[in-house]
């Protein structure tokens, strides 16, 4: 890493540098000097951007394209001038400018980084000079619209199918030195592709069955990451779950996973080269067809791991064991409603013995830390569901659970599944639960409640539509 060009620079060097510090190769991925220069900007904290499969990813397929130099960029709100993970480099000497977004929230930081860069917030209005701004990440699978008149091409799904091919064109587009409106007319083409300043609609969100041989890996792990030091595997793509609620089991499908023989060859991978402990990315895991053969996989050569998610319905001792052969001391399920009543309407498919299964096999391994996720605001929610949540939370007490936490979200309803009609609750009303909530369930047990007001906007940005506006325009 280059060190800062004068004293004013100094103070986001050293986040950046404190940062890059805690980063330990896995795949070595040097991006090399070449004449088109992308930023790969996840505009959130790098504790979250480190911890995203697809920032990873796609940071691979760029700096694997011939005269294409890729460098990774975070958001921090002190940053004035953004200088690149990778070289220290200033966003500004940046071509192309791809924004990897799976948050709602994060809209907002995107647009703070255009305007602390003076780049119009409208791309109709961009010059030849400007940089290329291009969307991609979890967001485009369902609504980018807020974002729509921002970007000059959003990319639509996974970035494998045709990413490459669209750097490329670009690539030959600018050595040509084609204007702006000529280089987004070459990609018309691409059915999964939006260029809003052309007026052009995606037709189809791009989906990639090659990652079941080569899926999304870690380049790097990092003490600061939401999995500390530890590989991230992805071992599936997609839900075969149809959750009401839930966008990636509605737009990612088929449900696909990584086979065994791959997963061993990463296993092997990880153990020449000492590491120790991975990560294991899906939907799910508890849906992986081959589940146990990975597990025993894990054991044989002792590598340590913790899942993304699981289902509580398909937890096995197998699956506990291997748990706390890596050290893990809390379980955490996501009975999601309440009452049966609820989890039906979200078509959760989980019943009331499914729970107490659970409890009483987690319990019996010893296990004495439990948290649990419920969703809350739903226009059929009456008081005896919410006081379902107490019960569940009793029951969980009654199975000799020291330490319970529960975390509450509102139901925000998105575009793309069975609740996309639906309105989010009003604010008064979702307080109003939240207290009903917290008066139910003992004070013994810790209850955190993601902001209702954050909530709201949160739901706006999700269903925003193409006139949507910022308040910083």
């Amino acid at each position: 890493m280059r060190k800062p060009r004068n004293k004013a620079d100094l103070g986001e060097y050293k986040i950046v540098e404190g940062k890059k510090l805690s980063e330990r190769q896995f795949r070595q991925i040097n991006p090399i000097e070449s004449d088109l220069k992308v930023a790969l900007i996840f505009p959130s904290a790098y504790k979250t951007a480190i911890s995203n499969l697809g920032f990873h990813r796609v940071f691979e397929i760029l700096n694997a394209i011939d005269g294409i130099q890729a460098e990774r960029f975070f958001f921090d709100p002190k940053f004035s001038k953004y200088y690149s993970l990778d070289g220290f480099r200033p966003l500004d000497e940046f071509q192309i400018w791809a924004f990897s977004v799976s948050f709602e929230m994060d809209f907002h930081n995107v647009i703070q980084i255009l305007r602390k860069k003076k780049i119009p917030l409208s791309a109709s209005t961009r010059k030849n000079h400007h940089p290329f701004i291009m969307l991609g990440g979890a967001v485009t699978y369902f609504n980018a619209n807020a974002l729509h008149d921002k970007c000059d091409i959003i990319f639509h799904g996974d970035g494998e199918e045709t990413l490459e091919d669209v750097m490329e064109l670009i690539r030959d587009e600018l050595r040509e030195k084609r204007d702006r409106k000529t280089i987004l007319e070459s990609l018309k083409g691409f059915a999964n592709l939006s260029l809003p300043p052309l007026g052009i609609e995606n037709s189809q969100i791009a989906k990639s069955m090659s990652m079941i041989k080569r899926p999304a890996l870690s380049i790097c792990t990092s003490k600061a990451s939401v999995f500390p030091g530890k590989v991230l595997i992805e071992i599936g793509r997609g839900c075969l779950r149809n959750c009401s609620f839930c966008v990636a089991g509605h737009t990612r499908n088929p449900a696909r996973f990584v086979d065994v023989i791959t997963i061993t060859e990463i296993i092997q991978e990880m153990k020449h080269k000492k590491f120790d402990e991975c990560g294991l990315i899906s939907a799910t895991f508890t849906d992986h067809p081959f589940k146990d053969d990975i597990l025993d996989l894990l054991e044989e050569n002792d590598i340590k791991f913790s899942l993304s998610s699981l289902r509580l319905d398909s937890i096995s001792e197998k699956l506990i064991d291997g748990l706390l052969r890596s050290g893990q001391k809390e379980m955490t399920i996501a009975p999601e409603g309440g009452s049966q009543k609820i989890r039906d309407i979200m078509n959760k498919d989980i019943g009331e013995q499914d729970i107490e299964n659970a409890f009483k096999m987690i319990s019996s391994k010893g296990i004495k830390k439990i948290k649990m996720y419920f969703i809350y605001g739903l226009e059929e929610e009456e008081e005896n569901d919410l006081l379902a949540v107490k019960k569940i939370a009793d029951e969980a007490e009654r199975f000799g659970f020291e330490e319970i936490r529960l975390s509450f979200n509102p139901l925000i309803p998105k575009p793309s599944t069975p609740f996309e009609n639906r309105q989010i609750q009003d604010i008064k009303t979702l307080k109003q639960k939240k207290k009903m909530l917290m008066s139910l369930i003992d004070k013994k047990i810790s209850c955190k409640f993601e902001s209702v007001r954050n909530s709201h906007e949160q739901y706006k940005l999700a269903n925003a539509s193409k006139d949507f506006r910022f308040p910083e325009e």
